[in-house]
């Protein structure tokens, strides 16, 4: 049994596809194909089914790639203590963000990463909060970018920052006329969402239960598959809807666009990093921390992350 047998087997689990798990490991699918079988011969269980469309895992097959996934890390935690003597930032981090977050905070990150830590390039990944935590504990995922609530006991968490909410309509609505805005108002008109299962859907409703469509009162009256194809709608005078703050830097991009705050209480979202409790670069995660409120600073409520992660 080898290191190298056990990321084979890995990859076939994540990928569920012998061809693309052998590309992801840098080699061919027989020698892969052939490793993965002398594996399953010496512990005396099949790891997959084998189909001639579909790889399955089988029961005993999953605790297999589970633990070596666990042997895996523990593994890579000795190259780092290695690589630390050298510098403990230096290496690729793999960052993913849900995707109401990470189209406008990487164009800010970016930058500010590249100038304090070159020797520390950035992966970047988007996608929605489930698959982003499954990413997390596979090791698809170093760190992930999410909103409350969230929660899983194989991973930790450090809150970074509150969010606004603000309210966007055309420049010709009535909602133009106020300089706040309550949620009585946003209820009472025809509210763009994004679709069901997205969590910032979720966090809209919960700050305004009432908020749905007039016409149907039905939540799915209008919805949208991303903040920018509502921002077009809202554009083309389809409705108005609810944004996080820092999503209005590319307000300017779209012509005859207006927004005002909420009164107070002003619905908000908190923002966290996530991590594996089992991730060996902590240095790592803190400073993506520091660098993401410096990115965002003037734009959302910072939270004290100091002396938070040891």
């Amino acid at each position: 049994m080898t290191l190298n047998e056990l990321r084979y087997v890995v990859a076939v689990a994540q990928t569920q596809h012998f061809s693309k798990a052998a590309e992801l490991c840098n080699i061919s699918q027989p020698s892969l194909s052939i490793a993965i079988k002398k594996l399953e011969d010496e512990l005396g269980i099949t790891i997959f089914q084998r189909g001639k469309r579909k790889i399955d895992i089988t029961p005993e097959g999953l605790e297999v790639a589970q633990q070596a996934q666990r042997v895996i890390e523990e593994a890579d935690k000795l190259n780092y203590l290695k690589s630390k003597q050298k510098n403990p930032l230096e290496g690729v981090i793999r960052l993913g963000s849900i995707f109401t977050i990470g189209p406008y905070l990487f164009p800010s990150l970016i930058p500010v990463i590249r100038k304090k830590h070159p020797e520390m390039p950035l992966h970047i990944d988007e996608d929605y909060t489930e698959n982003l935590r499954k990413k997390l504990l596979q090791a698809e995922l170093d760190i992930a970018v999410l909103a409350l609530p969230f929660s899983d006991p194989a991973l930790e968490t450090l809150e970074i920052y509150d969010e606004d909410f603000i309210s966007l309509f055309h420049d010709d609505h009535p909602l133009a006329e106020k300089s706040e805005i309550s949620v009585d108002d946003i209820a009472t008109s025809e509210l763009l969402m994004l679709g069901k299962g997205n969590c910032f859907r979720d966090q809209v409703i919960a700050a305004c239960p009432q908020c749905k469509s007039p016409q149907s009162r039905n939540d799915d009256w209008v919805v949208g598959s991303s903040l920018e194809t509502i921002r077009h709608m809202v554009a083309m005078k389809l409705g108005i809807t609810i944004m996080p703050i820092t999503a209005l830097a590319k307000q300017t991009d779209y012509p005859g666009l207006d927004s005002r705050p909420f009164v107070h209480p002003v619905p908000k979202r908190r923002i966290i990093l996530a991590w594996r409790a089992s991730y060996p670069r902590k240095e790592a995660v803190m400073v993506i921390a520091k660098c993401l409120q410096e990115a965002l600073k003037g734009q959302v409520d910072l939270l004290s992350i100091e002396s938070k992660l040891n």
